[in-house]
């Protein structure tokens, strides 16, 4: 069996994989300011299409955190129980794969607690 240095376990080569992962962040940060300056249809499609790729990669921990970021955008325009349900979908990939114990389960708790003291 060889190994191939130019591919990686997602069987792309390794630049293809790079320039995805770039996309899917820029694709995350242009979406999350056009949520933020009120530009909802922008910012849905573009983090939609960012956890489109997130989960074509199989990039869990990635696939977590768009779904935390279409929560607040869900949050900021006003559909709540779509932000509940993100949030959900993202807590149960964070507590499968990763447990209760880091930064990503805090943060999606503490989105959850705001949702609902704030609503």
């Amino acid at each position: 069996m060889s190994f191939n240095k130019k591919s990686n376990n997602y069987g792309l080569p390794k630049q293809k994989l790079k320039l995805m992962l770039k996309l899917i962040g820029t694709l995350s940060r242009s979406g999350m300011v056009a949520g933020n300056n009120g530009d909802f249809d922008s910012a849905f499609h573009n983090c939609k299409q960012a956890l489109s790729l997130a989960m074509e990669l199989k990039k869990e921990c990635l696939v977590a955190k768009l779904l935390n970021n279409l929560g607040i955008l869900y949050y900021q325009s006003g559909a709540w129980d779509e932000a509940l349900l993100s949030y959900e979908k993202s807590m149960n990939i964070v507590i499968k794969n990763y447990g209760q114990h880091n930064f990503l389960y805090k943060t999606i708790q503490k989105n959850i607690t705001y949702l609902f003291f704030t609503t």
